[in-house]
């Protein structure tokens, strides 16, 4: 897994690239926490180049959205390939959030 951070003044753009397993999950929640406390009005996390994703790396997604709900802040989520967009309506990610697949 890779992460890259792109921070702009109201907006701030998470890339994810390759595949997350839980053991990376933890760097994953060390990110966000740090986007969090910066206070951006909007994050956008862009999945195209992610490969697969394990139910502990949904689950920091799902505490970011969270601490970004709890402010008032957004989130997105943009890249989504076909399979990782199956896995997170199986889990109603879509019903929390704007997610957009690689289609869309």
């Amino acid at each position: 897994m890779k992460i890259s951070v792109a921070e702009g003044d109201e907006k701030t753009t998470v890339k994810l690239t390759g595949d997350i397993y839980t053991e990376q999950s933890d760097e994953l929640l060390q990110v966000f926490n740090g986007i969090v406390e910066k206070n951006p009005k909007e994050v956008v996390i862009d999945l195209a180049e992610l490969k697969s994703i394990t139910s502990s790396g949904i689950g920091k997604i799902v505490l970011l959205y969270k601490e970004l709900n709890k402010k008032g802040e957004k989130i997105r989520i943009v890249g989504a390939n076909d399979t990782i967009m199956q896995i997170f309506k199986i889990v109603k990610l879509d019903k929390l959030m704007e997610i957009e697949g690689l289609n869309s």
